[in-house]
């Protein structure tokens, strides 16, 4: 695409205005011009730049042969669009009256972009047998009748790819001359303009199972549940950081329901929040030790005492962070003095092995990866949500900025809440409450009873 494409320029003009059976007419008539040459030698460049470095003679009367038929002579008038071409002047001899075609020049070599499609193999074939016809290339003679028969519809399938295979070597001690493709894609750039790639359909009406009205009917749920099992107003490790992951949860998803924001990237960091969430409580509920519960909470308390003690020295605290609550935070359990402040994670394994112990490894490989590089800023992440694919060949196909609409993550995020809720039923039984689940079922009641609904007379 980069290097060879812009050098086969006129076949592919050819091989886009004809098709593929009157193109190859072409290229066999130029193939036979070759062999019956006595300088067929000096003939087995067919590329733009191999051509230009012809002798004048010899340069005149190829391009002249090639441009001779009429309607191919109209076909290769789009080559005079390049102020750059290798010996555009006698191009422009050959082809008189220029009368590019822009669209004949983006289809052509949109064809061709994919290396292995069949435009771009007739023409690889073209440049190749060439190099063979004028003894420059040797190949085994079972393989030079399978070239000079092509395209035999039987045989496409061993030939095409020792037809590719042939083109694209290249001897190392012959370095390729880039200066026109380099010239080439810059042109095309400079004098073209970048074009949507196709126009955003509309998206086909979603069933809506989770609403902010039902966030906050299970956020009052929970709260009663909460006040029917909260037994002491000692420290209880279990009781807040299950009942507290919940919440942190469900505020979280009521936030992604906000106008765009599942469909942008905070949404991709608020579900992988919520991942993180699931999989911390499932690993607490299933090694259901105490002591792991206490240590969960001390790490967050340490973190905030590290926190606050960077703010109180020569750091100047950002505008989002409120000092006293972090010192409140790091003083509740035990004075800030007693407070230790861990350095690794809170549990001594990172969240692939915390998964793996809890027994949800399957939610870790549908969502971390790729909410993971949102939360880093990772190419992907950036690629997917600030830039567009542009619909112009002679571009090709590279990247420009715009802002994109995502694909929305509350239900994912919703599902991951149920889940959630889940364990927190398995530890405080009895919370039956879900986002999803509920809604399905609540759809499908409402659906019984629209049906037994007796017509109106």
């Amino acid at each position: 695409m980069n290097d060879r494409l812009p050098e086969m320029l006129w076949a592919i003009l050819i091989r886009q205005g004809f098709g593929q059976e009157k193109a190859l007419g072409q290229f066999r008539r130029v193939l036979n011009f070759i062999g019956n040459h006595p300088k067929k030698s000096e003939l087995h460049d067919l590329t733009l730049t191999g051509i230009s470095k012809l002798d004048h003679a010899l340069r005149s009367e190829l391009v002249a042969f090639i441009a001779e038929p009429p309607p191919t002579n109209a076909v290769l008038q789009t080559l005079l669009l390049f102020e750059n071409l290798p010996a555009r002047e006698v191009w422009a001899e050959a082809l008189q009256a220029p009368n590019p075609d822009l669209g004949l020049l983006m289809s052509a070599v949109g064809s061709t972009l994919w290396h292995q499609s069949q435009e771009a193999t007739d023409c690889r074939w073209l440049r190749a047998t060439a190099q063979i016809i004028a003894g420059r290339l040797h190949i085994p003679q079972e393989m030079v009748k399978e070239w000079l028969g092509y395209p035999n519809e039987g045989d496409q399938q061993s030939v095409r790819p020792s037809i590719r295979a042939t083109e694209m070597a290249q001897n190392p001690l012959d370095p390729p001359d880039l200066t026109w493709p380099k010239a080439f894609w810059k042109e095309a750039w400079e004098h073209t303009p970048c074009i949507q790639l196709r126009e955003p359909q509309p998206q086909a009406e979603i069933e809506v199972l989770v609403t902010r009205d039902r966030v906050r009917n299970v956020v009052g749920d929970l709260r009663a549940h909460w006040e029917a099992t909260h037994t002491t107003t000692a420290i209880d490790a279990k009781h807040d950081g299950v009942f507290g992951m919940a919440f942190y949860s469900l505020q979280i998803l009521d936030e992604l329901m906000g106008i765009g924001v599942g469909t942008q990237i905070l949404g991709r960091l608020g579900l992988r929040t919520i991942l993180e969430l699931r999989i911390n409580l499932r690993f607490l509920v299933l090694q259901n030790d105490d002591d792991l519960w206490r240590k969960w909470r001390k790490y967050g308390a340490g973190q905030a005492k590290l926190s606050a003690l960077k703010f109180d020295e020569n750091i100047e605290a950002p505008r989002h962070i409120n000092v006293e609550n972090l010192e409140r935070i790091a003083n509740e359990d035990l004075w800030e003095e007693f407070v230790e402040i861990p350095l690794s994670g809170w549990s001594g394994l990172d969240l692939r092995k915390i998964s793996e112990r809890g027994d949800v490894k399957d939610a870790y490989d549908q969502y971390y990866s790729w909410t993971s590089g949102y939360a880093h800023g990772m190419w992907g992440a950036v690629r997917e949500s600030c830039f567009c694919t542009c619909g112009n060949p002679l571009h090709r196909i590279h990247r420009y900025p715009q802002m994109q609409i995502l694909p929305d993550v509350v239900e994912d995020a919703a599902e991951l809440v149920d889940a959630i809720l889940d364990e927190l039923h398995t530890v405080f039984p009895s919370f039956t409450t879900r986002l999803i689940a509920n809604a399905r079922k609540h759809e499908s009641s409402a659906t019984i009873q629209n049906f037994n609904k007796p017509e109106p007379a």
